[in-house]
Order: C-alpha cells, then sequence, then structure tokens
C-alpha cells in the first residue's frame, strides 16, 4: 500500500510536510520495562479463586443475600455456584463484606449465582435467562466496595457434568476485574 506525502498548511507560511511511511509497517514494538517498585504499591492479594457448590436441599433457609421464587432449599434439585477470592465454608458459604466494615479481608470478592432444576443439566445456560439469579460483591483495598443481586446477568455457564462429588462448569463472559470467575471450573460439592 503506497502512502501519499500529506501536506498542512501552519500558520499561513511554510508548508508543514509529513513524509509517507516506508514498508508500511510500524517497526518492533520495543521490550516494556517494568516499573520500579515503591513504598505505595498495593497488593492485590491471592489470585487464586475458590469455588463449591451446593445442591438446592443443602441450602440452609434465609441464608442467602437473594432468592429465587420458589428458594433453592424448596427445589432440591436446583444448583447454587459460589465463586470467590476467598476460603469459602460449606457450613456458612456467604461471606460478609460490608463495606467499611470487613476491611481485614480487603481485596476480596464473592459472586453466588443459583441456577434453578429446569436448567441445572448438561449444556449452555444464559445467564441473561430470567430463571438465573446471582449475587456479587467485592471489597478493595481501599474497603470501599460494592456488588449487586438480581436475575439476568451478562454470559454463559456450561455445565459440562455432574456426579455426586463436583460440577464442571465453563463460565464464559461474565467476570471483570472485580469478580474474575470466567474459565473452567471443577467444583466440590458441599453436603451429604
Amino acid at each position: 500500500m503506497v502512502l501519499g506525502t500529506m501536506a498542512m498548511m501552519s500558520s499561513g507560511c511554510d508548508d508543514f510536510v509529513l513524509e509517507p511511511l516506508q514498508g508500511g509497517g510500524w517497526g518492533t514494538t520495543p521490550d516494556s520495562t517494568p516499573p520500579a517498585e515503591t513504598d505505595d504499591d498495593v497488593d492485590e492479594g491471592d489470585a487464586t479463586l475458590h469455588a463449591i457448590a451446593l445442591r438446592g436441599s443443602d441450602v440452609e433457609p434465609g441464608s442467602l443475600p437473594f432468592t429465587l421464587d420458589p428458594p433453592p432449599w424448596e427445589t432440591p434439585d436446583a444448583l447454587v455456584l459460589f465463586f470467590s477470592s476467598e476460603v469459602q465454608q460449606c457450613a456458612d458459604p456467604v461471606i460478609d463484606m460490608q463495606v467499611g466494615v470487613t476491611c481485614d479481608i480487603a481485596p476480596a470478592w464473592q459472586f453466588i449465582l443459583t441456577i434453578p432444576p429446569e436448567l441445572n443439566k448438561p449444556g449452555l445456560v444464559e445467564l441473561s435467562d430470567m430463571r438465573v439469579a446471582f449475587h456479587k460483591a467485592t471489597i478493595l483495598p481501599d474497603c470501599g466496595g460494592g456488588g449487586g443481586r438480581g436475575i439476568g446477568h451478562q454470559g454463559t455457564i456450561e455445565i459440562v457434568s455432574s456426579d455426586e462429588t463436583s460440577v464442571v462448569v465453563k463460565v464464559r463472559g461474565v467476570g471483570d476485574d472485580h469478580w474474575p470467575v470466567d474459565g473452567d471450573h471443577t467444583i466440590p460439592f458441599c453436603g451429604d
């Protein structure tokens, strides 16, 4: 591709000429030099994703900060998935994340999905389906944070397989910098 010479007038005086690019390329990108560490650097915490799964029958009534109608504890075949930056306990899987209060775990996040029984089978689940509920919360390094809950979230989750001990899922287009849940996961079931 041939690039022509462009001429521009500058203040009504001499022409200002931009020479054409030779070879049509930008050359090589220089190696980036990592910035020097300073005392102001923030520890971003453990990047490890922790996940557990509960069947609807294993969810304590009233224990979720959101729910479907009917709630999962009334629908034993519902699937509730808990993703977090923190280790989650089967007996009490919802992590208390109060902005300005639970700063000792910052930075931290949790993302919970409730999938109703009719969608809890191998196959692709569009999280925008109004039968899928979610809850997400984050505490930032400065102890600020936020979250949300509701029905109909972006992205998909593919249930690849499920047995008595675990569920294998592929999560796509769901996460972001605050809730990095995208990926392939084998999630152990809590309960009996």
